[in-house]
Order: C-alpha cells, then sequence, then structure tokens
C-alpha cells in the first residue's frame, strides 16, 4: 500500500487493489508516512443554518468589541435601520426641504474621533501629539440643508436642554424660516437634551416638525462628513492651536468656506444611502 501510496495511486484504486478499506489504507498511510493533506478538513456542519449571514456576525463582532451592545440588540438596530431606509427611499422628496443638524468637538491639538482623516497621498501624512492633560476643546452646532447651511454656534460649557432650546431658536429657526419659510424637516440626532420633555415641547410650540431619526447611524447622517471635511480643513499640514479662541476662529472661519456644491451633493446622496442600508440589511455602509 504504501508503494502504491508513493507512486500516486488514489486511494480508492489502493483499496481495490488489495482487497482493505480505504479506511485501513488511509491508517496504513498515516501511520508510516503521517497525516495526509485533506485529513483535517472541517466536515459540513449537519442541523440549522446560521441565523445571521457572515457579513452581520462581522458587524457584530465589530461593535461588540467596544463593549456597548449585545449581538441581540444589533441585530434589532440592523431591522429599525432597514426599515427606516425602506420608508425613506421611496418618498425621495423630502430630502430636498430636510434639515440636518449635529453637534461636534474639535480638539486643541488635533482632530477628535477620526482615526482615519482623507488626505493628498502625495503629501506627507499628518500627525499630532497629544498633550499630556487633554488640552482643550470647542464644541459646536451646525446645521444645513439644500438650500444653504446655518451660522456656526459655539457651545459653552456643559449643555441641557436650555441651552439646546437657546441654540435652536437663536441658529436653527433663522436660518430654516429664511430660507424654507415654515415648509421643512429637522433632523437631530437623539441625544436625551434633544428628545427631552422641555425640548419636545418647545419644537411643537414653534411647529417644528423632526424626522425620526436612527439610534447609532452616523453612515445615514450627511453632516458627518461636514464635520470629517472640516476636519481636514481645520487641521491642515498637521496644525494644531494653543488657544480655544484661534481654534473658534478656524472653526467658524472653515464652515463659511464649505461650498453649497458640496452640501447639494450630500443632500442628493440620501436616496443612495438608504439604499446601501436596504442592500447591507442595516449594516453600517460606506457612507
Amino acid at each position: 500500500m504504501i508503494g502504491l501510496h508513493d507512486g500516486g495511486v488514489s486511494l480508492r484504486e489502493i483499496s481495490r487493489r488489495t482487497g482493505r478499506s480505504r479506511t485501513a489504507a488511509r491508517s496504513a498511510i498515516k501511520a508510516e508516512r503521517g497525516p495526509q493533506s485533506g485529513d483535517s478538513r472541517e466536515k459540513p456542519r449537519a442541523g440549522r443554518q446560521p441565523a445571521l449571514t457572515d457579513r452581520e456576525v462581522r458587524q457584530i463582532v465589530r461593535a461588540a468589541s467596544t463593549g456597548k451592545f449585545f449581538a441581540a440588540e444589533l441585530k434589532t438596530q440592523f431591522g429599525v435601520k432597514t426599515s427606516w431606509a425602506e420608508k425613506h427611499i421611496l418618498n425621495p422628496g423630502t430630502w430636498e426641504y430636510t434639515i440636518f443638524s449635529d453637534e461636534k468637538k474639535f480638539n486643541l491639538d488635533g482632530p477628535d474621533g477620526y482615526k482615519y482623516y482623507w488626505r493628498d497621498l502625495r503629501q506627507p501624512a499628518q500627525s499630532y501629539v497629544r498633550c499630556q492633560n487633554g488640552g482643550g476643546s470647542v464644541m459646536v452646532w451646525g446645521a444645513f440643508g439644500a438650500k444653504g447651511k446655518s451660522q456656526m454656534a459655539i457651545l459653552r460649557g456643559r449643555q441641557n436642554s436650555g441651552d439646546y432650546i437657546y441654540t435652536v431658536s437663536e441658529y436653527l429657526l433663522p436660518f430654516a424660516h429664511a430660507s424654507y419659510g415654515v415648509d421643512f424637516v429637522f433632523q437631530q440626532d437623539n441625544a436625551s437634551i434633544h428628545t427631552s420633555r422641555e425640548t419636545t415641547h418647545f419644537l411643537q410650540e414653534t411647529q417644528v416638525d423632526t424626522m425620526v431619526w436612527l439610534a447609532r447611524s452616523p453612515d445615514c447622517n450627511p453632516i458627518e462628513n461636514v464635520w470629517s471635511a472640516m476636519a481636514t480643513r481645520v487641521y491642515a499640514h498637521g496644525r494644531q492651536y494653543r488657544m480655544v479662541e484661534q481654534l473658534e476662529d478656524a472653526i467658524v472661519y472653515t464652515w463659511g468656506t464649505i461650498e453649497q456644491a458640496y452640501l447639494d451633493k450630500l443632500v442628493e446622496s440620501m436616496p443612495s444611502r438608504c439604499l446601501a442600508v436596504i442592500k447591507g440589511k442595516g449594516a453600517f455602509t460606506k457612507y
């Protein structure tokens, strides 16, 4: 059997010629020559098929590594996200009247929350030296839509519902009424100060129509792309700031340089974002 095996004869042919079973032939060859290639192949598992696809498993593992979700919670989130996208992809005209908003923190010593950033590959990569004491930061609020963008709001200190109501009344409403009249939909995330009883009452009293928004879905909010573009400009060439006032000036100036053509493309991307969510069954998208 060993000679036949060394001569390239198949296991089936060895069994036929020697009159021994293939199991016996395999055992004899293994004892003489060691394990053969293919002996350790994993056999198909019997039973029901997995409830999650490979893609969904990877998404769950990625999110679970942060310690914030259980798999069941994330699976539910994917379903809610898909349903949301299916609803809105049937009403593409909504986006023309939607005002997207969000808060964003900028640090003195470099971008906040970005492990990756866009850069010209012909230029050296940017690097940032973090202050040991954490340095200072600036929190801002902004909003934009197909008809322009609001003034940039600099947020002072820890924000509560009253502070947020002030931001909406002084920054959102003047922009919205001047650009859209009363025919607009306000998008905000589900932060507690956005959805508190006090804030909800104010929005109802001022007849602001709000959009039901998804939890933990920054890929669906195009203003995240705006923040990324701004961070690239604010921290261009690895720039860092010594004073909060300098950073504030840079943020406000950069906000003013964001072109409407760019904002229009982001608004126009919403149907594609919804389609990507549907195709991905609620998983995180490229956006």
